[in-house]
């Protein structure tokens, strides 16, 4: 039995090496504002870049993903462990419909991101 929950640890971390920019594990501190009002119920998901994963279950629901480089928007193939991790199609996930147009990444650090979504409203990040 040891054996083989080492063997299936010893997988899920080569799988996690392999592929450590299409998983997304979520921050429990991170916080999202859009223009200074905090964003109550959304939860921030990272990856190994600090490629951030947007998703709320309240209303209004979304999923946004900011890549560095790369539009704003809704991944189109998405798969998640509700609150722990998600993982994407690709390392450079593509989007339903080219991303939300409009919406302009404007900077991205390792404890913060900061975009402008297409209706004009200022979103920050905060990280860990």
């Amino acid at each position: 039995m040891k054996r083989w929950f080492f063997v299936l640890v010893l997988l899920l971390l080569i799988f996690l090496m392999i592929d450590r920019q299409r998983v997304y594990v979520r921050d429990p501190l991170g916080g999202v504002t859009f223009n200074g009002v905090k964003d109550e119920g959304a939860q921030v998901f990272i990856n190994y870049s600090n490629d951030v994963l947007l998703e709320n279950d309240n209303p209004p629901m979304y999923v946004t993903l900011v890549q560095h480089m790369r539009p704003v928007g809704l991944p189109s193939a998405l798969h998640c462990i509700h609150y722990l991790a998600c993982l994407t199609d690709a390392d450079k996930a593509t989007l339903a419909g080219g991303g939300d147009v409009g919406a302009r990444v404007e900077t991205m650090s390792e404890r913060t991101v900061t975009y402008r979504t297409a209706d004009g409203r200022e979103a920050v990040v905060t990280l860990r």
